[in-house]
Protein backbone atom coordinates (compact mmCIF):
# COMPACT_ATOMS: atom_id res chain seq x y z
CA UNK A 1 0.00 0.00 0.00
CA UNK A 2 2.71 2.46 0.70
CA UNK A 3 4.63 1.54 -2.50
CA UNK A 4 1.34 2.63 -4.85
CA UNK A 5 0.57 5.41 -2.62
CA UNK A 6 4.17 6.42 -3.09
CA UNK A 7 3.44 6.25 -6.95
CA UNK A 8 1.10 9.42 -7.14
CA UNK A 9 3.64 11.44 -5.88
CA UNK A 10 6.15 11.03 -8.64
CA UNK A 11 7.73 14.71 -7.84
CA UNK A 12 8.69 12.98 -3.94
CA UNK A 13 12.20 11.88 -3.83
CA UNK A 14 14.64 10.64 -1.75
CA UNK A 15 11.80 8.08 0.30
CA UNK A 16 13.19 6.22 2.61
CA UNK A 17 10.67 2.74 4.70
CA UNK A 18 11.97 1.27 7.11
CA UNK A 19 10.42 -1.58 8.49
CA UNK A 20 10.08 -3.03 11.86
CA UNK A 21 8.59 -6.71 11.66
CA UNK A 22 7.97 -8.78 14.83
CA UNK A 23 7.29 -6.57 17.31
CA UNK A 24 6.96 -8.13 20.34
CA UNK A 25 6.44 -5.61 23.32
CA UNK A 26 5.15 -2.72 24.26
CA UNK A 27 8.30 -1.13 24.69
CA UNK A 28 9.49 -2.21 20.74
CA UNK A 29 6.91 -0.28 19.64
CA UNK A 30 7.93 3.33 21.84
CA UNK A 31 11.32 3.08 20.90
CA UNK A 32 10.13 2.81 16.88
CA UNK A 33 7.14 5.62 17.42
CA UNK A 34 10.16 7.60 19.14
CA UNK A 35 12.59 6.93 16.34
CA UNK A 36 9.74 7.86 13.98
CA UNK A 37 9.24 11.14 15.93
CA UNK A 38 13.37 12.27 15.93
CA UNK A 39 13.08 11.78 11.92
CA UNK A 40 9.62 12.91 11.32
CA UNK A 41 8.59 9.79 9.82
CA UNK A 42 4.95 8.50 8.92
CA UNK A 43 4.37 5.31 11.13
CA UNK A 44 2.12 3.31 8.61
CA UNK A 45 1.39 -0.42 11.01
CA UNK A 46 -0.26 -4.02 10.75
CA UNK A 47 -0.34 -4.70 14.09
CA UNK A 48 -3.19 -7.22 15.18
CA UNK A 49 -2.46 -7.08 18.90
CA UNK A 50 -5.34 -4.85 20.04
CA UNK A 51 -3.14 -3.52 22.99
CA UNK A 52 -0.40 -2.31 20.91
CA UNK A 53 -2.61 -0.77 18.60
CA UNK A 54 -3.86 1.27 21.94
CA UNK A 55 -0.73 2.30 23.27
CA UNK A 56 0.68 3.10 19.58
CA UNK A 57 -2.04 5.54 18.48
CA UNK A 58 -2.32 7.25 21.83
CA UNK A 59 1.36 7.26 21.88
CA UNK A 60 1.50 8.82 18.28
CA UNK A 61 -1.48 11.63 19.08
CA UNK A 62 0.58 12.57 22.46
CA UNK A 63 3.65 13.07 20.11
CA UNK A 64 1.81 14.45 17.05
CA UNK A 65 3.36 11.35 14.84
CA UNK A 66 1.21 10.82 11.51
CA UNK A 67 -0.16 7.23 12.30
CA UNK A 68 -1.78 4.90 10.13
CA UNK A 69 -2.96 1.56 11.22
CA UNK A 70 -4.35 -0.55 8.31
CA UNK A 71 -5.03 -3.61 10.32
CA UNK A 72 -8.03 -2.85 12.98
CA UNK A 73 -11.05 -1.18 10.78
CA UNK A 74 -10.64 -3.94 8.28
CA UNK A 75 -10.35 -6.38 10.72
CA UNK A 76 -13.60 -5.43 12.55
CA UNK A 77 -15.06 -4.69 9.97
CA UNK A 78 -14.70 -8.45 8.54
CA UNK A 79 -15.09 -10.03 11.59
CA UNK A 80 -18.87 -7.86 11.93
CA UNK A 81 -19.47 -9.27 8.49
CA UNK A 82 -18.71 -12.66 9.17
CA UNK A 83 -19.40 -13.85 12.98
CA UNK A 84 -15.56 -15.20 13.00
CA UNK A 85 -13.72 -14.00 15.65
CA UNK A 86 -9.43 -13.22 14.03
CA UNK A 87 -6.80 -14.89 15.46
CA UNK A 88 -4.82 -12.15 15.65
CA UNK A 89 -1.76 -13.76 15.10
CA UNK A 90 1.17 -11.61 14.19
CA UNK A 91 3.08 -13.02 11.09
CA UNK A 92 0.24 -15.13 9.77
CA UNK A 93 0.82 -14.11 6.53
CA UNK A 94 4.78 -15.20 6.93
CA UNK A 95 3.30 -18.71 7.90
CA UNK A 96 1.14 -19.19 4.62
CA UNK A 97 3.82 -17.86 2.67
CA UNK A 98 6.18 -21.19 4.50
CA UNK A 99 3.47 -23.23 3.84
CA UNK A 100 3.46 -22.39 0.02
CA UNK A 101 7.05 -22.98 -0.22
CA UNK A 102 6.72 -26.27 1.60
CA UNK A 103 4.16 -27.78 -0.50
CA UNK A 104 5.67 -26.19 -4.11
CA UNK A 105 9.19 -28.11 -2.42
CA UNK A 106 7.20 -31.46 -1.90
CA UNK A 107 5.17 -31.31 -5.16
CA UNK A 108 8.73 -31.18 -7.16
CA UNK A 109 10.05 -33.87 -4.81
CA UNK A 110 7.24 -35.76 -5.62
CA UNK A 111 7.77 -35.46 -9.47
CA UNK A 112 11.43 -36.18 -9.51
CA UNK A 113 10.57 -39.63 -7.48
CA UNK A 114 7.43 -40.66 -9.55
CA UNK A 115 7.45 -44.05 -10.39
CA UNK A 116 11.19 -44.76 -9.82
CA UNK A 117 13.27 -42.54 -11.61
CA UNK A 118 15.33 -41.41 -9.30
CA UNK A 119 16.38 -42.71 -5.70
CA UNK A 120 19.86 -40.42 -4.85
CA UNK A 121 17.71 -38.74 -2.09
CA UNK A 122 15.08 -40.92 -1.45
CA UNK A 123 15.93 -40.70 2.30
CA UNK A 124 14.27 -37.38 2.41
CA UNK A 125 10.78 -38.34 1.42
CA UNK A 126 8.24 -38.18 4.01
CA UNK A 127 6.86 -41.47 2.52
CA UNK A 128 8.03 -44.18 0.47
CA UNK A 129 4.60 -46.01 -1.86
CA UNK A 130 5.47 -48.93 -3.60
CA UNK A 131 2.98 -51.31 -5.38
CA UNK A 132 2.00 -52.66 -8.47
CA UNK A 133 1.10 -51.01 -11.58
CA UNK A 134 -2.66 -49.37 -11.20
CA UNK A 135 -2.92 -49.41 -7.67
CA UNK A 136 -2.94 -45.10 -7.89
CA UNK A 137 0.73 -44.67 -6.69
CA UNK A 138 0.97 -41.40 -8.89
CA UNK A 139 -2.02 -39.92 -7.75
CA UNK A 140 -1.83 -40.60 -4.17
CA UNK A 141 1.33 -39.09 -4.19
CA UNK A 142 0.55 -35.93 -5.77
CA UNK A 143 -2.47 -35.70 -3.67
CA UNK A 144 0.06 -35.75 -0.40
CA UNK A 145 2.41 -33.94 -2.29
CA UNK A 146 -0.25 -31.10 -2.40
CA UNK A 147 -0.84 -31.20 1.29
CA UNK A 148 3.26 -30.88 2.16
CA UNK A 149 4.39 -34.31 1.79
CA UNK A 150 7.55 -34.99 0.24
CA UNK A 151 6.44 -38.81 -1.39
CA UNK A 152 8.71 -41.21 -3.31
CA UNK A 153 6.83 -44.02 -5.17
CA UNK A 154 8.33 -47.43 -6.90
CA UNK A 155 6.69 -49.45 -8.85
CA UNK A 156 6.79 -53.01 -8.35
CA UNK A 157 8.35 -54.92 -11.08
CA UNK A 158 9.59 -58.92 -10.58
CA UNK A 159 12.11 -58.49 -13.00
CA UNK A 160 13.61 -55.33 -11.84
CA UNK A 161 15.17 -55.30 -8.65
CA UNK A 162 14.77 -52.57 -5.79
CA UNK A 163 18.07 -50.51 -5.39
CA UNK A 164 19.75 -51.65 -2.38
CA UNK A 165 19.59 -48.08 -1.23
CA UNK A 166 16.22 -48.21 -0.70
CA UNK A 167 16.64 -50.77 2.07
CA UNK A 168 19.63 -48.69 3.66
CA UNK A 169 16.88 -46.11 5.18
CA UNK A 170 15.34 -47.82 7.90
CA UNK A 171 13.36 -44.79 9.78
CA UNK A 172 11.77 -44.38 6.07
CA UNK A 173 8.15 -45.05 6.09
CA UNK A 174 6.84 -46.75 3.47
CA UNK A 175 3.69 -47.67 2.50
CA UNK A 176 2.63 -50.98 0.22
CA UNK A 177 -0.69 -50.52 -2.14
CA UNK A 178 -2.87 -53.56 -3.03
CA UNK A 179 -5.87 -54.79 -4.55
CA UNK A 180 -7.61 -58.04 -5.76
CA UNK A 181 -6.42 -59.29 -8.67
CA UNK A 182 -9.64 -59.14 -10.47
CA UNK A 183 -9.97 -54.86 -9.83
CA UNK A 184 -6.31 -54.41 -11.02
CA UNK A 185 -7.10 -56.52 -13.88
CA UNK A 186 -10.32 -54.63 -14.87
CA UNK A 187 -8.83 -51.48 -14.71
CA UNK A 188 -5.80 -52.71 -16.51
CA UNK A 189 -8.00 -53.63 -19.54
CA UNK A 190 -9.38 -49.98 -19.50
CA UNK A 191 -6.06 -48.62 -19.58
CA UNK A 192 -5.00 -51.17 -22.71
CA UNK A 193 -8.29 -49.83 -24.36
CA UNK A 194 -7.05 -46.04 -23.96
CA UNK A 195 -3.89 -46.76 -25.70
CA UNK A 196 -5.17 -48.17 -28.50
CA UNK A 197 -4.37 -51.79 -28.16
CA UNK A 198 -6.11 -54.90 -29.00
CA UNK A 199 -6.37 -58.26 -27.40
CA UNK A 200 -4.93 -59.74 -24.51
CA UNK A 201 -1.12 -58.89 -23.12
CA UNK A 202 1.21 -59.99 -20.78
CA UNK A 203 0.09 -56.38 -18.78
CA UNK A 204 -3.34 -56.98 -18.66
CA UNK A 205 -3.04 -61.34 -18.09
CA UNK A 206 -4.48 -62.19 -14.63
CA UNK A 207 -1.59 -64.84 -14.29
CA UNK A 208 0.94 -62.28 -14.49
CA UNK A 209 -0.97 -60.05 -12.27
CA UNK A 210 -1.00 -62.84 -9.54
CA UNK A 211 2.76 -63.09 -10.03
CA UNK A 212 3.11 -59.13 -9.57
CA UNK A 213 0.79 -59.24 -5.77
CA UNK A 214 2.86 -62.23 -4.85
CA UNK A 215 6.38 -60.58 -5.86
CA UNK A 216 4.78 -57.58 -3.76
CA UNK A 217 3.88 -58.89 -0.92
CA UNK A 218 7.78 -59.98 -0.42
CA UNK A 219 8.56 -56.47 -1.18
CA UNK A 220 5.83 -55.52 1.48
CA UNK A 221 7.63 -57.67 4.11
CA UNK A 222 11.01 -56.92 3.17
CA UNK A 223 10.36 -52.80 3.42
CA UNK A 224 7.87 -53.67 6.69
CA UNK A 225 5.35 -51.66 4.71
CA UNK A 226 2.41 -50.65 6.25
CA UNK A 227 0.21 -51.96 3.47
CA UNK A 228 -3.36 -50.31 2.38
CA UNK A 229 -5.96 -52.10 0.10
CA UNK A 230 -7.21 -48.93 -2.42
CA UNK A 231 -9.80 -51.56 -3.88
CA UNK A 232 -13.13 -48.95 -4.54
CA UNK A 233 -11.05 -46.62 -2.46
CA UNK A 234 -10.92 -42.94 -3.14
CA UNK A 235 -7.75 -41.37 -3.37
CA UNK A 236 -8.10 -39.11 -0.08
CA UNK A 237 -9.52 -42.08 1.99
CA UNK A 238 -6.07 -43.72 1.25
CA UNK A 239 -4.72 -40.69 1.76
CA UNK A 240 -5.88 -40.05 5.09
CA UNK A 241 -4.82 -43.51 6.47
CA UNK A 242 -0.97 -42.46 5.90
CA UNK A 243 -1.16 -39.02 7.06
CA UNK A 244 -2.73 -41.13 9.91
CA UNK A 245 0.58 -43.25 10.12
CA UNK A 246 3.06 -39.72 9.39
Amino acid sequence: MIHATLTQFPEVSQIEIKKFPFIKSESELINVLKRAKERGAVVVTTLVNPEFNIVGQKYAQNEQIPYVDYMSDLIGIIQQLTNCSPILESGALRKLDENYFKRIEAMEYSVKYDDGKHFTDIGEADALIVGVSRTSKTPLSMYLANKGYKVANIPLVPEVDIPDEVFKYKKLKVFGLTASPNYILNIRNERVKVLGLHGPTNYNSIERIRQELVYAEEIFAKLNATVINTEYKSIEESAFYIEKFL
